[in-house]
């Protein structure tokens, strides 16, 4: 529970920085779909490169190791919920239109999402895997057992 709690105080901080700070909106929601994209699209770049930076680095000690699972966790959570953010504002802005009906909207942003998840798992499948593979040749190249 502490790293839910940890990713929304990060989220809010970000939040106030990009939304409140940067453009003078209220909050994500006033801001509209497109900063809302350019904001989970920023997130994502931003914590996917810090998160790889942090399960490259060795931590010795237990609060290192802990600090690290935690922002990781943290990172994950905020990149999720800048998108969903984004999902829910593009689907308001959508219904003030009203060419689109409501029901129809959210399933277009359902398999939106589902693309993106779909896309995102299998790049992370190829990249264990090829992972895998460097430490099987790693350890037979130089006698180690892997657990």
């Amino acid at each position: 529970a502490l790293h839910f709690v940890y990713a929304w105080a990060q989220l809010d901080t970000v939040n106030a920085l990009f939304f409140t700070y940067l453009l003078g909106c209220k909050g994500p929601r006033t801001c509209g779909y497109a900063n809302t994209f350019y904001f989970a699209l920023g997130v994502s770049v931003v914590f996917s490169k810090g998160a790889s930076i942090l399960k490259l680095e060795t931590r010795q000690t237990a609060w290192g190791r802990a600090s690290t699972a935690l922002m990781t966790k943290s990172f994950s959570l905020n990149t999720g919920w800048a998108w969903a953010t984004y999902c829910s504002t593009a689907i308001d802005s959508a219904q003030t239109h009203e060419l689109i009906d409501p029901v129809w909207m959210y399933f277009i942003f359902t398999a939106f999402a589902w693309v993106c998840i779909t896309f995102l798992h299998r790049k992370f499948e190829v990249e264990r895997r090829a992972w895998d593979r460097h430490c099987r040749q790693e350890a037979e190249t130089y006698d180690l057992t892997l657990r």
